[in-house]
């Protein structure tokens, strides 16, 4: 082929137009993309609110300096990952706000940017393992050797991981997940890929209130949803391990397992 043959089918590729979305179609992916925007500000407002409970979880008060660096190591680390992911998400954000979806081209830029997206924040959260680790270590002085220091970090690096995985499991979806879900079906499903047909679940509380709210107030109706819901479980988690904790610590009292003078001893020195 010579260069005039290959200018002239260059640019008659190039020169056409790719095929538009139908507006019925834009309708749809709009919907889900909303409320990623939502969820997305929501849960930003979220984070500043909460970060400084956060924050003073931190064992600054150890009497061992070592323990104060590391301490102060490990705040500037988590603040630099919630840096990052934070940055990213807004990265995200500007995108949804900007972001048109008249061509294939669009479609398959935001399904890619959704899923690279919803894998960031899954190990934004994953990241936060060796940390709990670490801060476990921090709080029992990574002294192993006395008494239920040992008990001590488990419990507070599996209180951790069961968190995370509770996370992962709903928060992530109720938030993001089904929405980016919504969005890549109706994507592969205008481009002729070969989709499951979706079954129709049944509706989960948080959906059902969620719905209520959104009827009665609109927008701002799940906005109030999510944050009932995230106080709600918030304090349901913590009186559900203290009463675990103080289940087994009585049972372990009472079996002659555990004394609680030497383990009301050692959180002191904790303290």
């Amino acid at each position: 082929m010579d260069l005039e043959n290959f200018r002239e089918l260059w640019n008659k590729d190039t020169g056409q137009e790719p095929p538009e979305i139908s507006l019925e179609k834009q309708r749809e992916i709009h919907s889900p993309l909303q409320m990623l925007k939502i969820n997305m500000k929501t849960e930003f407002w979220l984070m500043v609110v909460t970060l400084p409970l956060l924050l003073t979880s931190f064992p600054f008060a150890s009497t061992d300096p070592n323990v104060r660096i590391i301490s102060t190591f490990v705040t500037i680390l988590t603040i630099a990952f919630m840096s990052y992911f934070y940055s990213r998400f807004l990265t995200l954000y500007k995108l949804l706000q900007k972001n048109s979806i008249n061509t294939n081209y669009d479609l398959f830029n935001l399904k890619a940017q959704l899923l690279i997206s919803k894998e960031i924040y899954i190990s934004y959260y994953i990241s936060y393992i060796p940390l709990a680790f670490l801060l476990s270590l921090i709080k029992i002085n990574f002294h192993f050797d006395m008494e239920y220091n040992l008990a001590i970090f488990g419990i507070s690096f599996l209180i951790t991981l069961l968190l995370v995985c509770f996370i992962i499991k709903y928060w992530i979806y109720y938030m993001y997940g089904r929405y980016i879900d919504d969005v890549v079906y109706l994507v592969d499903e205008l481009n002729g890929v070969d989709v499951k047909p979706r079954t129709e679940k049944k509706k989960t509380w948080f959906e059902r209130s969620q719905k209520y709210f959104m009827n009665k107030f609109g927008i701002q109706g799940n906005i109030l949803n999510t944050v009932i819901w995230y106080v709600s479980v918030y304090i349901f988690i913590i009186l559900f391990l203290t009463l675990v904790l103080l289940i087994i610590i009585l049972a372990g009292a009472k079996l002659n397992i555990l004394d609680i003078v030497s383990l009301q001893r050692a959180l002191n020195k904790l303290n």
